[in-house]
């Protein structure tokens, strides 16, 4: 990009407070008003705007101090002075790019290439142009600021006579324009496209009737409007008609202080038509006018903008190195942001490692502890189920032996037999408590597991269920509980239904899994 060398010359921002109006504090409203103002006095809108640019600033309102310090550089470009423009746009661009509202920067990027396109710096008007749009685009924009960013660059294609792409980017203000109402200033320039390309009934199509609604609203935009009617007039040799438009643009030019950079010509185009009606002396002093004119805004030598291009070598070739060095250091402190992200990303992953290894490790020692454990248990409860079989069983046979007796002595002592017997019920009633005692102190779990699945089985149930668990059959739980046979059968019968099993499940194989 072209750097300039820009002096200080527009008035500085002051450290005190300026007298407060009634609408400084709503800058929104505050900005308007200053553009209102400059309708009618330049030098009053632009004390209004430094004021507000003052007050914003202090109260750290970084985009209303934006937005006031765009209205001076508005008032520096309607009074001629574009290198004052230019001197604030460039001042406030570190500020603007930094602002989280980028509507303001969107706003600089535009005066910044409409700017350029009148000194026909075309490749630095379309970057900037093109910019406020992608910013716009890329922002929560008002409405109305999309149509307005596509309208300059229909302009800086109108000014190099791309007028197929400027109809476009026209076309572009409408697409983007939500509330479907007439653009009245595209519509202008949608008739000057069609002036130049000589199709003139479109032209005046479009530029019919605008001319009264400029007027109707005061707007200064009528300089421009007469003046593309006066275009249009001279196209249709019309000369009388063209040479009333171009003095109404050039009365509104000189009474409302805007669109100064068409006053040059407007004035060369009433020159020309002066000179064809044979009034040369008129001819002469509009085509002076507008050598002085020319000469005041766009020569490089005038008082105003000479300093506008005056490029410094040095100082250029200083800034493109300052600018290669910092993004050699920004280069430098990005690797170094990469190298120490990857460290501590490395060095993350593995204390996560071994935090997961350790996790791991200890995870499997528990579970290799608790399956030792469960087997130790397991071979002592089979040991002890084992040796209570054992008990059982000499219970059993003891109570054969028993029987046989007691049979002898009721055949040959029958005084004797029935004390006898009594006193073995008693004693056999007894060793069989022991023994279901001992069960449920060896295999708590068991009943524990039994009655959380059915809890409605009752003790002797639960006798049963343990006697069917050491894998006694029916005889044997016969004799161990001192029923019948049928009993047991009964028993174990009442067993399965409570516990819910059909014919094809087997009551030992289902006990013995709990």
């Amino acid at each position: 990009m072209i750097t300039f060398i820009k002096p200080k010359v527009y008035a500085s921002i002051s450290d005190t407070i300026p007298p407060i109006n009634t609408t400084i504090q709503q800058s929104k409203k505050f900005i308007q008003e200053g553009y209102s103002i400059a309708h009618e006095n330049q030098e009053k809108a632009y004390q209004h705007f430094l004021n507000g640019a003052t007050y914003y600033k202090l109260k750290k309102d970084t985009t209303a101090y934006i937005n006031c310090m765009l209205g001076l550089s508005e008032i520096k470009i309607r009074q001629g002075k574009f290198n004052r423009s230019f001197e604030i746009l460039w001042d406030i661009f570190p500020k603007a790019k930094q602002n989280s509202n980028k509507n303001s920067l969107a706003l600089l990027h535009r005066k910044l290439g409409s700017l350029y396109g009148l000194y026909g710096k075309d490749s630095l008007s379309l970057y900037h142009l093109k910019k406020s749009v992608e910013i716009v685009k890329k922002n929560n924009a008002p409405e109305n600021l999309l149509p307005s960013s596509y309208l300059p660059l229909a302009i800086q294609c109108i000014n190099t006579k791309k007028y197929d792409t400027a109809l476009k980017y026209l076309d572009s203000c409408y697409l983007s324009n939500k509330k479907k109402n007439r653009l009245i200033y595209i519509d202008a320039y949608y008739g000057h496209i069609h002036t130049k390309k000589k199709d003139y009934r479109k032209a005046n199509i479009y530029l019919k009737g605008l001319t009264s609604k400029f007027k109707e609203r005061k707007l200064g935009f009528l300089a421009m409007v007469c003046s593309f009617n006066g275009d249009l007039k001279l196209s249709l040799k019309e000369t009388d008609s063209a040479i009333y438009y171009y003095k109404k643009s050039l009365e509104v030019i000189n009474t409302m202080k805007v669109h100064i950079e068409q006053k040059t010509e407007v004035l060369e185009q009433l020159a020309t038509l002066h000179f064809k009606i044979n009034k040369k002396a008129q001819a002469f002093n509009y085509m002076k006018s507008a050598k002085a004119i020319s000469d005041s805004l766009f020569h490089t030598q005038s008082e105003h903008n000479k300093e506008l291009f005056e490029i410094k070598n040095k100082y250029q070739e200083d800034l493109s190195k300052k600018e290669a060095k910092i993004i050699a250091q920004n280069k430098l402190i990005e690797l170094k942001d990469i190298a120490s992200f990857r460290q501590k990303l490395l060095i993350s992953l593995l204390i996560l490692l071994a935090a997961i290894g350790i996790l791991t490790f200890r995870q499997r020692y528990r579970i290799k502890k608790m399956l030792y454990n469960k087997e130790k248990n397991d071979a002592i409860l089979e040991i002890r189920n084992k040796e209570l079989t054992a008990n059982a069983l000499q219970i059993i046979e003891k109570d054969h032996t028993v029987n046989e007796l007691l049979e002898t002595i009721k055949e040959n002592i029958p005084q004797k037999y029935k004390s006898l017997n009594n006193k073995y019920k008693q004693s056999n009633e007894k060793l069989w408590n022991d023994f279901h005692l001992q069960f449920t102190k060896t295999n708590s779990e068991f009943y524990k597991r039994l009655l959380e699945i059915h809890s409605k089985l009752t003790p002797n149930d639960l006798k049963c269920c343990a006697l069917i668990k050491l894998k006694f059959d029916s005889k044997e739980m016969s004799q161990i509980l001192g029923i019948s046979l049928h009993s047991v059968h009964m028993a174990r019968s009442r067993v399965r239904k409570k516990l819910n099993l059909s014919r094809e499940e087997n009551l030992s194989n289902y006990i013995a899994m709990i």
